[in-house]
């Protein structure tokens, strides 16, 4: 729950990430579909978290788990973006009468999310959150191993 250096760099380097790969995915959203002026802040926000929480806590266990903390990191940020801006539409869309049952609803969040995901693979995206997740754990993971400290 405390902060360390491992837990702030952590947060800062997949926030910084998150708001890199958000512009690469922008380009791939078809013309007419809304983008909300908050994307990459809010896809940096959910970023952050995951690397405070995943990766930087375990920060100092070594660099092929700071590889396999930062993918997971990447993957939980992609599932919780996807999740949230899924989320967000089908809560306009129910806001607007669009679906007759909550049931319904539902089954139009999880496809707005593989519909969303479906933007990711262009522009190297994926390639990109995928080396910078790894570049990201390793940096962590060598911040990590420096600083030791902890409370008592």
């Amino acid at each position: 729950m405390y902060p360390t250096a491992a837990k702030i760099i952590a947060g800062i380097l997949f926030a910084g990430l998150a708001f890199f790969v958000t512009g690469l995915v922008i380009p791939n959203i078809p013309y007419g579909d809304s983008i909300p002026i908050t994307f990459g802040v809010v896809n940096a926000a959910v970023a952050f978290l995951m690397g405070w929480r995943l990766v930087g806590r375990r920060a100092g266990e070594g660099y092929g788990f700071g590889v396999a903390y930062g993918l997971t990191a990447a993957v939980a940020t992609l599932f919780w973006v996807l999740l949230f801006w899924g989320g967000r539409e089908m809560i306009n869309r129910s806001l607007d009468l669009y679906y007759d049952d909550p049931t319904e609803a539902l089954e139009a969040m999880v496809r707005l999310m593989i519909d969303f995901a479906a933007y990711i693979p262009g522009n190297n995206a994926a390639a990109s959150l995928a080396v910078g997740a790894v570049f990201c754990g390793l940096v962590t993971e060598w911040i990590g191993q420096r600083t030791k400290w902890k409370p008592m």
